[in-house]
């Protein structure tokens, strides 16, 4: 059964395995935290519970979805809390990956699903999500999801322009 967990130990090597398949493929629209620099449960967790971020970044409840039957991690999804003057124009209220080896599947509008769930509980609304103009996947994932299209602005990365498209959906 694919479902919604908090981030557990059970799961780390699938984890470590997406990780490294990102690596491989050199996916770098999203990036899962490379277990080797940190622990993982403990950075979850002072996002979660806002302690000791580093500046201009906010709180934020981190899930993955797994696959309970095969003990198998398939994606992260982040809801972060509140949006500050950078999330507002790139990032935005939600953030995540699907493993490389899983993209085109369905998991991430699934997954987009189950985490709007959690945005509701979370009172977190109107929600804010971009990607880059040309994640045309990432953008589909959005439009299934009930995301509609608010702009299109230009940010700067690391001295670099980007195209990045602003969503926007109001959780009732």
């Amino acid at each position: 059964m694919v479902k919604l967990i908090v981030p557990n130990e059970e799961y780390l090597q699938s984890y470590i395995e997406a990780h490294d398949e990102y690596v491989d493929h050199n996916v770098s629209t999203y990036s899962f935290t490379d277990t080797s620099s940190c622990d993982i449960f403990a950075k979850f967790d002072r996002y979660r519970n806002e302690r000791d971020l580093p500046p201009n970044r906010v709180g934020a409840d981190t899930f993955w979805l797994v696959d309970d039957d095969k003990r198998y991690f398939i994606g992260e999804i982040a809801i972060r809390h509140r949006l500050n003057d950078t999330l507002a124009q790139r990032g935005g209220h939600i953030g995540y990956g699907v493993r490389y080896s899983e993209w085109n599947r369905g998991y991430g509008t699934k997954m987009l699903a189950l985490a709007l769930e959690k945005a509701k509980e979370m009172h977190i609304s109107p929600v804010l999500i971009t990607c880059n103009d040309d994640n045309l996947a990432s953008a589909r994932v959005m439009e299934k999801n009930g995301f509609v299209l608010g702009d299109t602005i230009m940010v700067s990365i690391d001295g670099e322009d980007h195209l990045t498209r602003r969503y926007w959906k109001t959780i009732l």
